[in-house]
């Protein structure tokens, strides 16, 4: 069957004819071909005359969707609309149509005309969705790379001098904004509020101006009955995945949402009929709103070679289809392309269509012959005339069973006994969605926290060789639907999906958003990391589909067959939520044969989950009976103690910046290993796992040495940035949570696959070394003398990334390494009188050592080498002078340390027994003579003098006993200075040498 040209109005599409023969008595929608009475004639005479109106209202508003934003990806005017409802005609399976009730016809014509109106953005609305605070962004969940190309071509159109080039940069800045747009309003025009706003734009209009602007309400009425509301709701379900037909109504499990006797006036209307029928016409028409993603990944800027760019002009003119019609078996689209990446597109775009079709067929599957409607294959072929190349869909292909070996082997999770953390997090999130969901119905609800995730350990017995452990949750449960479009595609999480976005804009305007811990989909797969088989007993617990069945499926292995029973799970007391049970015949490390003991268990559920939302009841069950415990959400301070609290500094963490809360703590050095023995103690009491580490599977000492970082209330690894000490064991503790509703994604930072370290580990360390040591500068004077002794910080801190600093000035920050500076001097016997000399710019020159990250060092070389010069002695004996008179004014006035930063340099003041040689070498003497620095600069121009250094090192180390491997480049430096430098000499600790006595190696 081939679809005939699509009708020039309303009047003339075959559902208005039928509409209009029922009107005229020709035709009647009873089965028993009944006549229609007068009244019902003359309703649908109405009815006919206010859908022709209802077109002649609407049409100017959808010709303005293509005049704007869309008209590069999309036709949603009037042709569009007209299009969808002739197309409705044809898919409806003969018997069908000759049944279509009045209100059924006015549902799908209406349905056609208004579904797309919401698609309008005016000139105002657009740069507001574009603008850098908008929500688009997080509602799209648009990666920071995609951002950041969009803003760097933003920049080029500004940056561009050739008109040419600054035209076609535009153009490519437009196309990759309307790609944005395009998926951005997909998700938002079909909103209920969107719809009831353009009601009630219409409803004004219509009382300006009554003779030409129908009024809605009446119009989509049958016999005075309204059923502007279904209509209404229908348009939003065109939005939504195909399971929302059938779906329950959210304030009423009992009733359908769609139910296929909607009593309208004298008659009925199936809404489930109306709404599948609109979802697959639209998407019939191949809706380019709905762009395929491999085309939305070829207009952000960047992802083409220039010679290679496809607009989305040339997208719209490929997509030009020639003809198409439906068969017994298949669909067919014939079409002519001249670019592969659109002809892949349209392949692309036929799977979709395919996929759409068989979801929404499969709704009607419970019901029967109901299924029949339509006349429509679930097959969707894409006839394509290649012009100018030949395609060849190459694609790399998964090995499954490499997959599955890869996962259960150790190359993702180091320890089998993240199995459970992953079952406790899918119960976590499955208890926070049935919660939400709950709230968002009635929000005078508070659900309770007790009793909803119980973990239940069974010894082995007569009965049972092997032990099981049951994880068992009182969420959302899963029904068909759920299982075989999520639970068995691996990688495809629900928590990623479209529904699940949508579901989260509704729960955003009740502030009841929660952000999920699952992503990836493969969590589940662990559970066979320490089980061979795996049985998973299920139900819904509501009926948001109609389906409270229980199923149970007992899994043998990820690559063996799931054998699946049903119950119908029906009464009071029916089963609700999930409950997963493993059998155990696995180890809890890589190594091990036995089956992971419940001391094992018991002891990586304490350490892991630290703060959850829900309290965790734990069930040890032996011969000897049932043991109780549980784990409760522990509070975000850190237990140290309270003997050496004089010892500590404590430092609340509660960053809004980054969305981290939590506590860091100090230990002062001279205290310190005590107090880490004595805390040690407390982790001690805690391992109770035969001597693994709980964490990460390794054999020692656990891995908690006191700093900790929770992840959605799980622990995730230590916390990062912290300072790290050589005195201690760990002198800085802490505990952080991250927080997902303060980040741009509104989800939580992303981890890696096992949940043992988050991806963007330098993010959060910055953020962290930001927290602390802005809480040092800002109690400086309260801080305990030396307390930062012996700590180390990372120098690629504060290289051109901490500028948030220079809040501080640089006396201030000279003043806080002294705070350990000092302490370190009058350690190694300088009194304090000689400190205070040298502050008063009289004094002899202070030591300080060669290398290392001291913290006190890092934060001197951000700022001494303004007012001071640094002196080397024999064997790598480093000092300060005393700075300048006037120095602490001049540090006084300085911010710009970090943006404009002053080094040592490429010299230092040589003093001693080798104050006359040119280079000393000793580990951490990166330092010429400044005495001699005349003569080098006249030689060597700056970018030189390093690499000079490091081939004198070479000369060095290598004590004229074996011929240096230098390249031709060095070897010509060398040959430099012998010419110009030769009459000094170099060092290390036990020889020198004139540097025009070393023999050089010839060139290559």
């Amino acid at each position: 069957m081939q679809i005939p040209e699509t009708p020039p109005n309303v009047t003339q599409l075959d559902l208005m004819k039928r509409l209009a023969a029922y009107g005229a008595g020709e035709e009647t929608f009873f089965s028993n071909h009944f006549p229609l009475g007068e009244a019902v004639r003359q309703a649908c005479k109405d009815l006919h005359s206010m859908l022709a109106s209802l077109e002649r209202t609407v049409a100017p508003l959808l010709d303005k969707v293509t005049a704007k934003e869309m008209d590069t990806f999309t036709s949603h005017d009037r042709r569009h609309a007209l299009k969808v409802a002739h197309i409705m005609w044809h898919i409806i399976a003969p018997e069908r149509r000759s049944l279509l009730t009045p209100p059924e016809i006015g549902l799908l014509v209406a349905s056609a005309f208004i579904h797309d109106l919401g698609m309008f953005l005016s000139d105002a609305e657009r740069e507001s969705r574009l603008a850098p605070d908008s929500d688009l962004w997080d509602r799209l969940e648009v990666s920071t790379e995609t951002r950041a190309r969009i803003e760097e071509l933003s920049k080029a159109v500004l940056d561009e001098k050739v008109l040419v080039k600054q035209q076609r940069l535009i153009r490519r800045q437009y196309q990759a904004q309307e790609a944005l747009l395009c998926v951005d309003n997909r998700e938002r025009h079909a909103t209920a509020e969107r719809y009831r706003a353009i009601c009630q734009e219409l409803r004004t209009l219509h009382q300006k101006d009554s003779t030409n602007i129908v009024n809605i309400d009446s119009a989509l009425s049958f016999e005075g009955d309204s059923f502007l509301e279904k209509l209404l709701e229908i348009c939003v379900s065109h939005g939504e995945s195909a399971d929302a037909l059938v779906r329950r109504e959210s304030r009423n499990m009992s009733r359908a949402r769609f139910p296929c006797d909607y009593p309208v006036g004298s008659t009925t209307a199936d809404l489930q009929f109306v709404a599948a029928a609109l979802r697959m016409a639209d998407i019939l028409d191949f809706d380019r709103e709905r762009t395929p993603s491999v085309l939305f990944h070829y207009f952000i800027p960047g992802a083409l070679n220039p010679a290679d760019d496809r607009s989305a002009l040339e997208w719209s003119k490929h997509l030009a289809v020639s003809n198409w019609h439906i068969e017994t078996d298949e669909i067919i689209f014939r079409c002519r392309c001249r670019n592969h990446v659109v002809h892949h597109g349209i392949v692309q775009f036929c799977d979709e269509i395919a996929e759409e079709i068989s979801a929404t067929l499969a709704t009607f599957e419970s019901a029967g012959t109901r299924a029949a409607l339509f006349v429509l294959p679930t097959s969707v072929k894409a006839d394509i005339h290649a012009e100018g190349y030949t395609y060849v869909p190459y694609k790399f292909e998964l090995d499954d069973e490499r997959i599955y070996q890869l996962l259960m082997g150790g190359a993702i999770y180091n320890n089998p006994l993240h199995a459970v953390r992953e079952l406790v997090q899918n119960a976590v999130d499955a208890c926070c969605l049935r919660d939400a969901l709950t709230r968002l119905n009635d929000p005078t609800l508070t659900p309770n926290s007790g009793n909803r995730i119980t973990i239940t350990y069974v010894e082995p017995n007569s009965t049972d060789e092997y032990p099981t452990l049951e994880v068992r949750d009182t969420g959302t449960g899963m029904d068909d639907w759920v299982i075989n479009r999520w639970f068995l595609k691996v990688g495809r999480s629900f928590y990623s999906s479209t529904e699940f976005n949508q579901f989260r804009v509704q729960l955003r305007k009740q502030g009841l958003d929660f952000a999920p811990i699952s992503e990836f989909g493969i969590g589940f797969l662990s559970a066979f990391l320490i089980a061979d088989k795996v049985e998973v007993e299920t139900a819904m617990w509501e009926p948001l589909r109609g389906d409270t069945r229980k199923r149970v499926l007992e899994i043998h292995g990820p690559t063996r067959l799931i054998r699946l029973s049903v119950d119908e799970n029906t009464g009071a007391a029916r089963f609700r939520g999930t409950r997963v049970v493993l059998t155990l015949k696995r180890g809890n490390t890589v190594q091990a044969k036995s089956p992971s003991s419940w001391l094992a268990v018991l002891a990586y559920l304490k350490q892991v989950c630290v703060s959850l939302p829900y309290r965790l009841q734990l069930r040890h069950v032996s011969n000897s009976g049932v043991e109780e415990e549980f784990i409760d959400p522990a509070p975000l301070k850190l237990s140290l103690p309270s003997s050496h609290d004089a010892d500590v500094v404590r430092i609340t963490v509660d960053d809004e910046d980054f969305g981290i809360k939590g506590e860091i703590a100090l230990l002062h050095p001279s205290r310190g290993q005590e107090i880490e023995q004595e805390a040690a103690k407390e982790v001690a009491a805690r391992i109770i796992d035969e001597g693994n580490d709980c964490f990460n599977g390794r054999s020692g000492r656990s891995w908690d040495d006191g700093t900790r970082l929770i992840r959605a209330g799980f622990l995730v690894g230590p916390v990062p940035g912290l300072p790290s000490t050589y005195l201690t064991r760990n002198g800085a503790r802490a505990i952080i949570s991250l927080d997902w509703a303060r980040r741009r994604e509104n989800r939580y930072a992303l981890t890696n696959l096992s949940r043992t370290e988050l991806v963007d580990q330098a993010q959060i360390s910055g953020a962290i070394s930001r927290i602390w040591l802005t809480w040092l500068f800002e109690h400086i004077d309260e801080l305990p003398e030396g307390l930062m002794d012996g700590f180390d910080i990372s120098r690629g801190f504060v290289a051109g990334n901490a500028v948030w600093m220079e809040r501080f000035d640089a006396l201030e920050v000279y003043r806080l390494a002294a705070n350990s500076w000092h302490s370190a001097l009058m350690n190694s016997k300088v009194s304090a009188e000689e400190i205070t000399s040298w502050e008063s710019s009289s004094g002899k020159a202070l030591p300080r050592r060669a290398i290392g990250r001291d913290f006190h060092i890092v934060l001197q070389d951000l700022v001494l080498p303004k007012v001071c010069r640094l002196q080397m002695a024999e064997q790598g004996s480093f000092k300060l002078s005393s700075p300048a008179v006037g120095w602490r004014e001049t540090l006084k006035n300085c911010r710009d340390y970090i943006t404009n930063s002053v080094s040592w340099g490429s010299f230092a003041d040589y003093v001693g027994s080798i104050e006359s040689y040119l280079y000393y070498e000793y580990p951490g003497s990166d330092y010429l003579n400044s005495k001699h620095r005349d003569r080098v600069e006249a030689a060597f121009n700056q970018s030189e003098i390093p690499e000079l250094i490091e081939c004198l090192r070479a000369l060095a180390d290598n004590k004229q006993e074996r011929q240096i491997e230098l390249s031709n480049k060095r070897l010509a430096l060398l040959r430099r200075a012998q010419e110009t430098l030769g009459d000094l000499e170099i060092s290390e600790l036990f020889k020198k040498w004139r540097l025009d006595s070393i023999p050089l190696p010839k060139e290559k």
